[in-house]
């Protein structure tokens, strides 16, 4: 048995099983249903941590301020931006919008968390909704997650977006975020369980229990995260809280990042702080992205049965779990290697830039480590 061989049979197990996770995962992971009325209806304040966000801005808050739940406020935490981002958000004259100018970034903190620490002191809700400012939400959003969480005796709702896309580039990578969440994490354990490393956030929604939330010491506990809103829905568990990541991408969506180098810078910044700053891991899985992703495809010209099948299962995976989020078939088709080496470069670059150089840049910060 050539290594060669060796390796098809690695991709093939690999896919076969990605395929299975996919499937349960979408099956078990249902949507939120929106036909529900909560009860009783707590203030909720939502809170946008907002550093030169001026592109989005604006829509983010229209579409929030069209809930049709309406015990909420608004706090806008204007990051100290250079490009008219609170004078965008003051320019509403909505009694429900509160902005609040953001002081500098204290030693040993990063700047989101310390600007998502300076709204939460300011909010008088009993439900804290922690989300970024690019985020679109459908007017029964806010009221399907209260519902959930109070329905389920939650402690935390993580709310799982769709994402839209647009160019050529952002339909090739960004799916690896759908493919991630349904396909590699073992989302319907991860709901059914209370373990810390398990705990699933995100910046489209993490809607919390204030009383908890300050129990477990805020986002001053992850002043340091880079991922925080994933450190967010971990510390709540830690804390004794229980936490369910739903599927709202029928309600809640998201354009990421506007294009190739949007996509890298952004995901540059937090890949490798994501891997543990381990580069033991970051090589690992780089070498599993080429063994599983990249290498069937080559190896399926020499008529190797495992190489053709971990192809076929590397396809059935993406159209069952592009076709659930209603993602472009072409891409889920023909778009997979060229996906694997796209992220297989930011790794590298994420090692590379915040491991072996220190440096964390982001929105014309630079932090040193």
């Amino acid at each position: 048995m050539t290594a060669v061989h060796v390796l098809s049979i690695i991709a093939f197990v690999a896919w076969s099983l990605a395929f299975l996770r996919a499937v349960i995962n979408l099956a078990l992971a249902r949507r939120i249903p929106t036909d529900v009325d909560p009860s009783p209806r707590p203030l909720v304040s939502m809170i946008i941590p907002a550093r030169n966000e001026s592109r989005a801005i604006g829509e983010t808050l229209r579409r929030l301020l069209a809930q049709d739940y309406e015990q909420f406020e608004l706090i806008v935490v204007d990051d100290r931006s250079t490009d008219g981002t609170g004078e965008i958000a003051r320019s509403f004259r909505d009694p429900r919008i509160v902005v609040i100018d953001g002081e500098e970034t204290p030693v040993g903190w990063l700047g989101k968390p310390w600007a998502l620490q300076q709204g939460s002191r300011r909010a008088r809700g009993e439900l804290l909704l922690f989300l970024d400012a690019d985020i679109h939400y459908e007017p029964h959003a806010l009221r399907a997650a209260v519902d959930r969480l109070q329905r389920n005796d939650l402690a935390l709702v993580a709310l799982l977006p769709r994402f839209e896309m647009r160019g050529f580039w952002e339909h090739v990578a960004m799916p690896m975020l759908a493919i991630v969440a349904f396909a590699v994490l073992p989302v319907w354990i991860s709901n059914r369980t209370k373990l810390s490393v398990l705990g699933i956030g995100g910046g489209p929604g993490n809607l919390v229990r204030r009383d908890l939330y300050e129990r477990i010491g805020g986002h001053e506990t992850l002043k340091e995260s880079v991922i925080d809103d994933v450190g967010l829905a971990r510390i709540v568990r830690r804390g004794g809280g229980t936490t369910e990541a739903v599927r709202a991408d029928h309600l809640v969506s998201v354009r990421m990042y506007h294009g190739a180098w949007e996509i890298i810078d952004g995901f540059t910044k937090n890949l490798f702080a994501g891997m543990g700053r381990s580069y033991l891991i970051a090589i690992g899985i780089v070498s599993l992205y080429f063994i599983c992703d990249v290498l069937p495809y080559a190896i399926a010209f020499t008529g190797d049965r495992f190489a053709i099948g971990a192809v076929v299962m590397i396809t059935l995976t993406r159209l069952v779990v592009f076709g659930s989020l209603r993602y472009r078939l072409d891409s889920a088709l023909f778009a997979a290697p060229l996906m694997a080496l796209f992220w297989m470069f930011i790794f590298l670059r994420s090692a590379w830039k915040t491991g072996v150089r220190r440096q964390l840049e982001w929105r014309g910060r630079i932090y040193e480590r």
